[in-house]
């Protein structure tokens, strides 16, 4: 398996990055463009594996407005912080916020 596979675990669906956005849905949402998070060289010089836990906002327009980290090692956080503020959702009447779970292996 390719170390930049990455498992998100978004507002309660569990979704495999293993093609890109096109067989992702979060919720009623798809995700339109997914960014996937690049394990950091210290990371991998450290074979650090593990998850990040992220609160994320997402405007009506898809857009990513806001990412605060609830949980995960110091060393991952800003590559999945960078990597979830690029995704791009459909667009719905409301905001949604919730938790993702980008899991480093």
């Amino acid at each position: 398996m390719n170390r930049g596979l990455v498992r998100c675990l978004v507002l309660g669906v569990l979704l495999v990055a293993a093609a890109g956005a096109d067989e992702i849905e979060v919720g009623a949402r798809h995700v339109r463009h997914y960014v996937r998070p690049t394990l950091p060289e210290i990371a991998k010089r450290m074979n650090l594996h593990g998850s990040v836990k992220l609160e994320v906002e997402i405007a009506p327009s898809g857009k990513v407005t806001g990412v605060r980290t609830l949980g995960g090692h110091p060393v991952l956080v800003e590559a999945a912080t960078e990597a979830v503020r690029d995704w791009q959702f459909d667009a719905a009447k409301e905001s949604t916020t919730g938790p993702v779970t980008v899991v480093f292996q």
